[in-house]
């Protein structure tokens, strides 16, 4: 009877020691992760290169684009280049002059990657091949007299 119940306490201590260092652990996990050690900004495509024959990240054989964009930090530091290798059938196509999001560890802004398109940014001035009316657009087409 004595020994069952050591027993039972001993695996009660080890399940609770258990636990203790998994949220440890878990917690330490996030903190590397945190939302506050890194940051998103703007970027913008200057090199579109391929389709090339290569290796993607993973070290996968593909035909692949690579683009290049440049950044400046949040604070002004930069400019800096991140590069992404895109497989051609992919959705997913830029050309130069696209605006991307880049996201930057702060504490190294130099290894930043680029997170995706920017398709909310308003467009400055009349969209090619429409008359300037002198009136914010709608984007509707002109009413016709």
């Amino acid at each position: 009877m004595l020994t069952i119940v050591v027993l039972g306490g001993f695996g009660l201590v080890l399940l609770v020691t258990t636990l203790i260092v998994a949220d440890v652990v878990s917690g330490s996990r996030r903190e590397a992760n945190a939302s506050g050690s890194e940051e998103k900004t703007a970027g913008r495509v200057i090199r579109v290169r391929g389709p090339v024959h290569g290796r993607l990240e993973n070290g996968t054989p593909a035909v692949y684009t690579e683009v290049t964009v440049e950044y400046y930090t949040r604070r002004g530091e930069g400019p800096f280049e991140v590069a992404r290798k895109i497989p051609t059938g992919s959705r997913t196509s830029y050309v130069k002059g696209d605006r991307v999001i880049v996201a930057y560890d702060v504490r190294a802004p130099r290894r930043g990657r680029i997170a995706g398109r920017v398709t909310h940014w308003p467009q400055l001035g009349p969209r090619a091949g429409q008359p300037s009316t002198g009136q914010p657009s709608t984007g509707e087409p002109l009413p016709q007299r």
